[in-house]
């Protein structure tokens, strides 16, 4: 372990390091990353780049509550059937969301005002997780979107709040390096915004020429639309995202990827 901190030590301009997107892969990159956790004695890790909060409150889809409820939208090394066991049984019970989409450091289960909660941390016992610590890192325009990584550690709580200490100030950077290369190399594959298909490509390209300074009637004329038709398009936009005009949408759906 102190010959792991010691490397970390040495490479404090991981997250610099010039590394090309296309040489590496979605299983590669994650299979690497395990292995790193597994040196520091992290059984199991999760990493989510969609979103919940607030695109979640707007959408009616059965299919996205769906893939909440079942945990889809994460992937990681936990066990499919732990984590479709947390999904269907636990996760209500949870109290780390009520605090995940507003956290913009590191952030200890521990630190829950009231604790882990009885039946969720029964559960994680169960699995041989005594603490969990969630790491939030940017997102396309440099926010913090409910992008995450999950670490779950058998150290009971005391004793892991020590050892994450430690290791945070080299661990968190190398995360939030992977991060970006997952990004870049399958966000959009695995991206349910394109994937499902919410907007049409006609409301995508509306809202790309809006991006770009572009008024409703100049885009109605180059479209062969009338201006009713792409204010519709920008309105039905605001409301499935939940922003308040044009620029918060603009920035939301960078934000998640679609542009």
């Amino acid at each position: 372990m102190e010959s792991l901190i010691l490397q970390l030590k040495q490479q404090p301009d991981f997250k610099e390091a010039p590394v090309l997107a296309v040489e590496c892969t979605w299983d590669k990159l994650l299979k690497e990353l395990d292995e790193l956790l597994n040196q520091l004695d992290f059984p199991y890790f999760t990493y989510s780049v969609l979103t919940r909060k607030p695109v979640a409150n707007t959408l009616s889809s059965e299919s996205y509550r769906q893939r909440w409820e079942n945990g889809s939208d994460i992937i990681g090394s936990l066990p499919d059937s732990v984590v479709k066991a947390y999904y269907s049984d636990v996760v209500q019970h949870d109290l780390i969301w009520d605090y995940l989409p507003g956290i913009t450091k590191p952030f200890l289960a521990d630190d829950m005002a009231g604790g882990q909660g009885s039946y969720a941390e029964t559960f994680w016992q169960k699995q041989g997780v005594n603490s969990r610590v969630f790491i939030p890192v940017p997102g396309n325009a440099d926010a913090y979107w409910f992008h995450y990584f999950g670490l779950y550690h058998k150290l009971p709580a005391d004793e892991f709040r020590e050892f994450f200490s430690r290791v945070s100030e080299w661990l968190v950077p190398i995360l939030c390096r992977y991060h970006a290369l997952l990004q870049a190399v399958a966000e959009k594959p695995q991206n349910p915004y394109l994937t499902q298909e919410i907007l049409s490509p006609t409301c995508l390209h509306i809202i790309r020429m809006t991006a770009h300074g572009m008024p409703v009637k100049s885009i109605a004329d180059k479209l062969a639309l009338t201006e009713e038709g792409i204010t519709y398009h920008i309105t039905r936009a605001k409301k499935l995202f939940g922003a308040r005009n044009k620029t918060q949408l603009i920035s939301i759906m960078y934000e998640v990827g679609l542009f």
